[in-house]
Order: structure tokens, then sequence, then C-alpha cells
């Protein structure tokens, strides 16, 4: 099928209709048989479909469902269309389906209210609209080039900002109980110029991570409406302002749903280091010396054993110099196997996976508790399958409770509050449904769940994890803009800047403290001078 088909713009004779609205800097025109005619802001023209400049309506793509349940996905194909002016309304007639745009102009907002009746035999399952195309001149500096920007209000705020010279554009869904696509694509061939306003319960062509959450499901004779504003903005105006409801009502309808007061450090410890080579001796790749793998020879069982409490005996001692609530065991099954299969994720297999450690690990753990330390262990929300000499992490079709019942034998067999979540993705390499992590909060409000990928939604009920190396050192703003009490646990190993003065990086680290995240440290050895400005960091953050 042609890119002409997909993208049915309807181009006839214009035929303008004066009908002027103005405002501090929006200025709209409008006229049959498109609607907008002309939209600019502050004088610069962003549609004009006399010079060419944007584009209207265009109706993209279909989805629909017979009574037998077969779907079939159609190109739009447009039977009729019109232009009230007194109403400010576009109304138009495709595969059945009544599109209704009606404008409305507050001020420097635009809204559009867009209304799908079904008109078909068939359940309206997705549909691909764009009820205007925006030339900016030039790329928004936020954008990267090709890469698209939408939301749907599933797993954070549908808000969409462009930062242009001048001014800011604003594109929201504001009603979070609608999970409808909204954002901005990229034309082709306009070099980041312009921009198609998308919005939609259909993937647009090369979508790869179309959540079908916001398929619509619209029966014959049914009626979906909801609304797309747009914000222009001036550059020094509040962005959390000028989407504050919008923020406020995601909040509202997702709330924040855990407490965590101790925000002090905490020490990442690693039994284990996947080496290339397979290791007879030492198949898991235990880093005491002179460990091995021999379940049934005593002698190295008390060896590996020494060995282990040692390694403990010295990470409770760098612990309590750093005044860390706890700890958290990256691989209590060894790294018998290579990344990323090396975190097995599964403390119940550890009998079967590392039978020489799953004979003196409660001993480990026990120490770090009698320590007055909170334990933790590396999981993930997926299911091992052994094949032979090998493993396979396979996706499950519910990871709330394959979490819960990892950490339920956890908790019960070593006391574990700290969870370091593995590869919490989908098949596709999305981030995880964020209300699997509801469930296991509401199961579980006392524990910290520290996921490796994460949503805005993520933060009403987990610490996601990040890294200082990767350049992050706090949450970002618009998911403070959401949950003001959001905060991370950052991985501070290897993250200091060498470019900027020891009185730079510490000044880094308070402010990160400060906004209540908690920091990662190399618990295993005196990691200097990264731990020594950690001290010093909190201490002065959290002065009385």
């Amino acid at each position: 099928m042609s890119k002409k088909m997909f993208k049915i713009h309807l181009f006839l004779c214009l035929v303008f209709v004066p009908g002027v609205l103005l405002s501090q800097g929006l200025s709209l025109n409008y006229g049959a048989p498109w609607g907008v005619h002309q939209l600019s802001y502050n004088n610069i023209e962003l549609v004009n479909l006399n010079k060419h400049i944007g584009a209207p309506v265009a109706i993209e793509a279909v989805k629909l469902i017979n009574k037998k349940g077969k779907i079939t996905d159609q190109w739009s194909y447009v039977t009729k269309h019109d232009w009230n002016d007194e109403k400010r309304e576009f109304t138009s007639v495709f595969n059945n389906i009544l599109l209704a745009c009606n404008f409305k102009q507050l001020a420097d907002t635009l809204f559009i209210q867009i209304t799908l009746t079904n008109t078909s035999a068939d359940t309206l399952s997705g549909v691909s609209i764009c009820p205007l195309t925006l030339n900016f001149g030039k790329k928004p500096d936020n954008i990267q080039p090709y890469n698209p920007y939408y939301s749907n209000n599933i797993a954070g705020p549908s808000v969409i900002i462009a930062y242009l010279d001048t001014y800011n554009l604003m594109i929201e869904n504001p009603d979070v109980t609608k999970k409808i696509y909204t954002g901005l694509l990229e034309e082709n061939n306009t070099n980041g110029t312009t921009y198609r306003l998308w919005t939609g319960s259909h993937p647009f062509t090369g979508m790869q991570d179309f959540d079908s959450r916001s398929e619509i499901k619209l029966a014959p004779g049914r009626v979906y409406s909801y609304s797309v504003s747009l914000k222009f903005c001036k550059k020094d105006k509040l962005l959390s302002q000028v989407a504050s409801k919008t923020y406020s009502n995601f909040k509202k309808a997702n709330p924040f749903l855990f407490k965590w007061p101790d925000r002090r450090p905490v020490g990442a410890l690693f039994l284990s280091s996947y080496n290339q080579n397979k290791n007879v001796a030492n198949p898991r790749n235990w880093v005491f010396q002179g460990s091995s793998n021999a379940p049934t020879n005593t002698e190295h069982i008390k060896e590996l054993k020494a060995s282990l409490m040692s390694y403990a005996d010295k990470s409770i001692s760098i612990l309590k110099d750093m005044d860390a609530q706890g700890m958290i065991t990256w691989d209590i099954e060894g790294q018998e196997f290579p990344h990323p299969l090396s975190y097995i994720g599964s403390p119940e297999l550890i009998g079967k996976v590392a039978p020489e450690m799953n004979s003196i690990i409660d001993e480990y753990f026990a120490k770090f508790r009698n320590a007055g330390f909170k334990t933790g262990i590396c999981i993930r929300p997926d299911s091992v399958v052994f094949k032979g000499g090998w493993i396979d992490h396979l996706f499950v079709k519910d990871p709330a409770a394959t979490l819960i019942r990892k950490i339920s034998y956890a908790r019960k067999r070593w006391g574990c509050t700290l969870f370091y979540i593995d590869s919490n993705v989908e098949p596709s390499g999305n981030p995880l449904n964020p209300d699997f992590f509801k469930k296991v909060r509401e199961k579980f409000p006392d524990v910290l769940l520290i996921p490796e990928h994460e949503r805005t939604m993520y933060f009403a009920y987990t610490t996601p994890y990040d890294e200082m190396r990767m350049g992050t050192t706090e949450v970002n703003m618009f998911t403070k803009y959401v949950y003001p009490e959001a905060f991370m646990v950052i991985n501070v190993a290897e993250g200091l800047n060498n470019k900027k003065k020891e009185a730079e990086n510490l000044e880094t680290l308070i402010n990160s403290s400060k906004s209540g995240n908690i920091f990662l440290f190399s618990g295993w050895y005196n990691d200097q001078p990264m731990n020594g400005l950690i001290k010093k960091a909190y201490k002065i953050a959290h002065a009385k």
C-alpha cells in the first residue's frame, strides 16, 4: 500500500470563509472545507493552507472487529466531509465511521474535541487521526530527528512538549481516564520542521511499542469522545503550571502509595563475576579465593563458607562506616551464565542452581541482620527454564504473581525488604505495565521495590534504579510534576565527573540527597573518593 493511500488528506480547492479569533498570541482563521485554514502564534505561521504551510485533518487507518471476531486493518476511505463554521466543527465519514472535530480557542489554547460515532456493523477497535499538521520552521530543541513523541495516560500523563526558539507548545489529553494516544510525528522529508498532531488507538506505520490498552472497542451505534489541547506559552512560563490540572488529575487517579523515610545509602554486594571461560572447579564464578562447586565435598564447602563469611564481615565494616541502611546482594545463585542471563533472580531455585551456596547462605544474611542492616536481593519478574546445562528466562503472563512469590520466599527465609528488580520488561523491550507493581506494592507495603526500568507511574509504587555514570542524579522534572515525593535509587559507582572539581561533585551529591534519592554504593570495598563524598553529602543534606 502506497504512502499516498495511507495518508489521505483530500486536498480540494479551498473556499475561505472568514472567521478570526485573536488572543494574547494565538491567531486562528477557520474556513470551509477543512476548518483550520491558518494558525499562528506571535505572528509565526504554523498552518497556512494557501501557502502550503502545514496541513488539515488527515484520517489514516482503521481497525475493525466483526461479529465473528475477525480483525481487519484498513486504510481510511473517506466518502464525505464537511465544515460547519457556526459550530467550528469538521465532520467526515470514513469506513462507515463518523468523525467530528470541534475546535475551540480559549486564550492561547486550542481545544479539539474529537468524537467518533460507529455507524458500521463491526466493533471499532482503533483509529489513527491527524487533526492538524504543524510547520514549526525548525526542529524543536528537545526532539530528536525521526523520533516520535507521544503518550496515552497509561503509564504517565499524556503531555508532550515541543521547545521552540521563542515559545513552547504543550499538547495534552487532559482527561486521564482516556487512554488514547496523543503526540507529534515528524513528517517525512521535512528535515524536522513539520510534525503531524497525531492521535488515535491504532498504531502508525512502523510503530514498535503500541499498547493495546489504548484500543477503544466501540460497539456499533456507540459514541466515543475525548479532547486534545494545544497550549502555546512563553518560554519563561513554568510548564508545571501550564499542565498542572492534567498532572494533578493523573496523580489523583494513580496516587503515591508508599512511605520510605530512611534515605541513607545502600551497599551493593556481588558474590560472583562471570568470565568468558567455563570454570569446572568454580562454575558459578564465586569471587572468593579458593571457592569451588563441590556440594558433596565437606572441606570445599567449609572453605567456601569461610570465604563468604569473611566477605560479609568486611562488607559489614564498610556498611557501618557509611551509616548505610542495608545491602543488596545481586547474585546469590552465582553467575554461571553470560549476561543477560547471569542474574538468575529466583531465590527459591538456589538449591538447584547453586547447591554449594544454598547450605551456607542463611548464615550470610543473618550476619547482616544481626548487625542491624536491612537485607535485599536481585529478583526478576520472569520464569527460569532449564535446558540441559543451560537456562532461559521466559516472560510470564502475570509478573506480579511471580514477584510476589519470590519476595515472599526471600522475606520468610532471609528477612529481605530491599529488592532490585532486574529486566522488568515485556517481550517488546518496553517496561512492564505499572499495574503489576501496584499489585506487589499493595501486597508488600513495607518493602523497597527497585526496578531497573521505569515509566512515570512506576514512581507511585516503586523507587526506580538509575546510574550516576549515565548522568542521572535526579528524578526527571516531568515525573516530579506528577509525584513531588518521587525518589530513585542511584548507583554512584564510577559516577564522579573527572572534569569537575571535588567540590562540584560533592554539590551534585548534596542536591541529589536533598531531593530524597538513595545512593547505592560499592559495599564490598572502600571505594574512595566516592564513599567519602557520599558520607559528607548525606550529612550536609540532612543536617538538622
